[in-house]
C-alpha cells in the first residue's frame, strides 16, 4: 500500500468515529491529545477518564495531556511513545500524528479481530441436536439427579450414625475409665 492509500484509509477511519468536535486541521485536532483519548475511551473505558484532558493550545499544556495519556493508558496498552515522538505529535506534525493514529487503529483492528474469532468460535461450537437426543439426555440427567439426591440422602443417614457411634464410644470409654477408678 502506498502513503497516500493508507493515509486516505486513516481519514475515512477517523472520519467514521463519533467525536466531540469536527476535525477541521487534521495534525493540529489531533495535538492535544483529546481526540486520542477520546478514541481510546470508547475501547478502554476504564483506563481513559477524560476530565484529565482539557483541550489545550499552548505547548506545555499539550505536553502535560500527552504526558498524562502516555503514562496512564498508552503504555498500559502497549503502544507507549517516547517524549521525542510526543513532542512531535503536540507541535501538530501532521507524520507523527498519521504514524500514531495508525498505531492506535491497528491496536483497535487487532482487539476488534480477537472478538470476532471469539464470537466465531462460540458459534462454531453450539451444534443443533436432535430433539429426541435431547429427550434421552434430559431423561438421563434427571435420573442421574434422582440418584445423586439418593445417595447424598444415605451419606447424611451414615454420617448421622457414625456420630451416633461415637457419642457411644464416648460414653463406653467414660464408663470404663470410672470403673478402674473404683476398682483401684
Amino acid at each position: 500500500m502506498g502513503d497516500d492509500l493508507i493515509s486516505e484509509e486513516l481519514y475515512t477511519w477517523v472520519n467514521e468515529l463519533e467525536l466531540s468536535k469536527p476535525k477541521k486541521n487534521f495534525a493540529r485536532d489531533f495535538s492535544d491529545g483529546v481526540i486520542v483519548a477520546e478514541i481510546l475511551k470508547k475501547e478502554y473505558p476504564r483506563l481513559v477518564e477524560l476530565h484529565n484532558y482539557a483541550p489545550a493550545n499552548s505547548f506545555s499544556n499539550k505536553m502535560k495531556n500527552w504526558g498524562w495519556l502516555n503514562e496512564r493508558v498508552l503504555r498500559k496498552i502497549g503502544l507507549e511513545q517516547n517524549e521525542a515522538f510526543i513532542k512531535e505529535v503536540a507541535s501538530s506534525k501532521r507524520s507523527a500524528v498519521e504514524k500514531l493514529l495508525l498505531a492506535i487503529k491497528k491496536k483497535l483492528d487487532d482487539i476488534q479481530e480477537e472478538k470476532r474469532k471469539k464470537e466465531f468460535m462460540v458459534e462454531e461450537s453450539i451444534t443443533d441436536v436432535p430433539y429426541e437426543d435431547f429427550k434421552l439426555i434430559q431423561e438421563d440427567l434427571s435420573k442421574k439427579e434422582e440418584e445423586l439426591q439418593s445417595l447424598q440422602a444415605k451419606v447424611a443417614h451414615l454420617e448421622a450414625l457414625i456420630s451416633l457411634k461415637d457419642q457411644r464410644l464416648a460414653d463406653l470409654a467414660a464408663q470404663i475409665k470410672r470403673c478402674t477408678c473404683h476398682n483401684v
